[in-house]
């Protein structure tokens, strides 16, 4: 048996203020009998003269690491890591679309070959197993954050639990080929005790300096006080009615539970709760100079009236109020409150835009509406209309027009729409795509709100003395 031992510098792509931070990688090496294993036993900021290796693309560092024997316990001696992950995600495609079409295989095969192109392919193993983990040890995970929820590889592994086919997300909103990607940036939520277990187990599986590397990568593990909540109901039905509920299994359009959330009976609600705002929300917004800032809300609705005109009475309502109800210029949500109203005169430039904006009256609300009319419409491929997205987003102005006349040729091609109804519909986005918001991380936020409103709704005693349990307590959403 042949162990060594080395350390590698790691520069990390992205800043954080003015700094570039490095980090001092000590990892293990395991031969026996052929077979290589490895361990990252140290993982700290290092701030000295650069020694061993200095690499600039995190991930692809974290790549090598995969490919080096880190994935060992998960990957056997004759097949791959991408043999792996294909595997897991036929057999999570078959349990979740049991009747899929031709194009979500085919979206699939697209997003595994873009995890590949990445060098993401071992992330989302360990990713995938320590959730595999902390489901079998009970703890509660969160439906998904940020625009994760857009990918369906996520999905299958059982990473996300919400579906992108039925609600229309994107995988180039969370991953793009043509768009540099320095770190992972996702966000697992579980409930309060849950990281610890979590990183227990990371530390043992793959070394004690694994937690610190998934930081690096930004791959973050946070506590969520709602996710607690959840759980604790769950477990004093179970103890005091002995039933078990799968909360992942509940109808999603029980008109009890809008009842209960257009109510003043919220107390206890993530985002409903007005009377105590336990939660708040990270934001960025830019000044008047166009520097952009971070702030800490809370997730407290601030426009009642909001709620009250608009009653949610479907996932899509519920998800446009909560989208909605922040900083955004008054026509923005007049027109949204106008049009729920008035369904039937509701008109669209052209016919292929009433499929993308039906289910929000006619409003462009989410980014990913946004990358579906450029797309279906200007003929955009879903790499740069996301990348147009992202330009309309900041203004861009001069990229921005020579994505319009893209747009005003790819329409006349596609759809044979003629340049002034194209022109009116590119001038939209440019007005609305600065406010839209991400349908993906929205969509995982609504139906946690739903799964407490439901508890609340059929076991609101239960409900109750977990929501008193964590009074006070604070979560960062």
């Amino acid at each position: 048996m042949i162990k060594e031992a080395k350390d590698i510098v790691l520069a990390e792509e992205y800043k954080f203020g003015e700094e570039y931070k490095k980090y001092i990688v000590t990892t293990q090496r395991v031969t026996d009998e052929g077979r290589t294993s490895l361990k990252v036993t140290d993982t700290s900021i290092y701030d000295g003269h650069d020694v061993g290796i200095t690499i600039q693309d995190p991930i692809s560092y974290f790549s090598g690491l995969c490919e080096d024997g880190l994935l060992s316990s998960l990957v056997l001696d004759d097949i791959t890591a991408l043999d792996v992950l294909k595997d897991l995600c036929r057999r999570g495609i078959s349990e979740r679309y049991p009747d899929a079409s031709a194009d979500v295989y085919t979206r699939l095969t697209h997003e595994i070959e873009i995890i590949k192109q990445k060098g993401m392919v071992g992330g989302f193993l360990i990713i995938q197993d320590f959730i595999k983990y902390a489901r079998s040890k009970n703890l509660m995970i969160s439906p998904g954050s940020g625009a994760l929820p857009g990918c369906l590889v996520a999905y299958c592994l059982g990473i996300t639990r919400v579906d992108p086919i039925e609600e229309n997300l994107s995988f180039e909103r969370y991953l793009n080929i043509e768009r540099e990607t320095p770190s992972y940036c996702i966000r697992i939520d579980v409930q309060r005790g849950g990281r610890f277990l979590i990183f227990e187990y990371l530390s043992e599986k793959y070394g004690s300096g694994m937690p610190g590397l998934l930081k690096m990568l930004d791959i973050s593990i946070n506590e969520c006080v709602e996710l607690s909540i959840i759980k604790d109901a769950i477990d004093n039905i179970s103890s005091g009615k002995g039933q078990r509920i799968e909360i992942a299994g509940i109808d999603k359009n029980d008109p009890a539970v809008f009842e209960l959330l257009a109510s003043d009976e919220t107390e206890g609600i993530l985002y409903f709760d007005r009377c105590d705002p336990h939660t708040y929300l990270t934001c960025w917004r830019p000044d008047d100079n166009g520097n952009w800032h971070e702030y800490h809300e809370p997730l407290v609705t601030e426009d009642v009236t909001l709620f009250e005109t608009i009653r949610p009475k479907t996932m899509d309502e519920l998800m446009a109020a909560i989208s909605l109800d922040r900083f955004l210029p008054e026509e923005h949500v007049v027109k949204y409150l106008h049009n729920i109203k008035n369904q039937q005169f509701i008109t669209y430039e052209c016919s292929e835009l009433e499929p993308i904006l039906l289910t929000t009256y006619g409003c462009v609300i989410y980014q990913e509406q946004v990358m579906r009319i450029l797309q279906d419409i200007g003929g955009f491929s879903p790499e740069k209309s996301d990348l147009c997205r992202r330009l309309l987003s900041k203004r861009h102005h001069l990229a921005v027009e020579d994505m319009r006349v893209d747009f005003m040729n790819g329409a006349k091609e596609k759809t044979g729409i003629d340049a002034p109804v194209a022109n009116a519909i590119y001038e939209v986005l440019w007005d609305e795509a600065r406010y839209c918001f991400n349908k993906s991380h929205v969509a995982s936020f609504s139906l946690m709100i739903y799964e407490m409103a439901w508890l609340k709704v059929y076991f609101r005693s239960e409900f109750i003395k977990a929501v008193e349990k964590y009074r006070g307590l604070k979560s960062e959403i």
